[in-house]
């Protein structure tokens, strides 16, 4: 489970610009990989990350080594 997050900036009726954030979820990380790549290519997207589940209560999450 990859989980691809993002923040889109808009313009706003005030002096600040908005912000609006985003998440969908993917089985693969290649799924994961295309979709990030499609959002690097649209303007309003302010930033993206990559992330992984660690522990959660609807996914199965990573073992970590502690």
């Amino acid at each position: 489970m990859f989980l691809l997050v993002w923040t889109e900036v808009h313009e706003s009726k005030g002096p600040e610009p908005t912000y609006e954030d985003h998440w969908f979820a993917h089985e693969t990380y290649m799924e994961c990989v295309e979709q990030y790549n499609r959002l690097l290519q649209l303007e309003e997207v302010y930033s993206a990350s990559i992330c992984t589940v660690i522990k959660s209560t609807d996914y199965e999450g990573v073992e970590l080594d502690v």
